[in-house]
């Protein structure tokens, strides 16, 4: 399974915000060989740490769910998706820009990774071949093993 985060930060971050690539990077290799079922090949999740003068123009997107193929064409990119699930993060600007250091940075993250898990509920009714709980446990696992939680 492909699971990856994709990065919207303001410029007053964007020192602090550094390791999200490869804190995505690493996700996606620790999940790459992991299958918890034939309805979800593909995670992604927006993280959005923005100023207030930025945030209302990065809102937090609920949970989609593309089932079918999906040629997406956006900011000069194309690509394909399919069974894919996509939503975003907010992560409180003030509390990241002032944590003491990147590792204080990844577990601000690695947290509102695991509660967003809750706000999936609704979108768990049209994916019905997905072992939630492993996924759920395996990256709980993940972030532990890492002193990240």
């Amino acid at each position: 399974m492909k699971f990856g985060l994709a990065q919207y930060t303001s410029r007053e971050v964007d020192k602090e915000a550094q390791f999200i690539t490869s804190f995505s990077d690493n996700l996606e290799t620790n999940f790459h060989n992991k299958a918890y079922g034939k309805d979800i090949n593909e995670i992604i999740i927006g993280v959005i740490c923005v100023s207030k003068d930025f945030e209302q123009f990065f809102k937090p997107k609920k949970p989609k769910y593309t089932k079918d193929k999906k040629n997406i064409k956006t900011e000069g990119f194309e690509y394909e998706i399919e069974k894919c699930l996509e939503y975003s993060i907010k992560i409180d600007f003030n509390e990241f820009k002032s944590a003491n250091d990147e590792l204080q940075r990844k577990k601000i993250l690695s947290r509102e990774i695991l509660l967003s898990l809750s706000s999936l509920d609704s979108i768990k009714k049209k994916i019905k071949d997905f072992n939630w709980e492993q996924f759920k446990q395996d990256l709980e696992n993940y972030f532990k093993e890492r002193n990240l939680i």
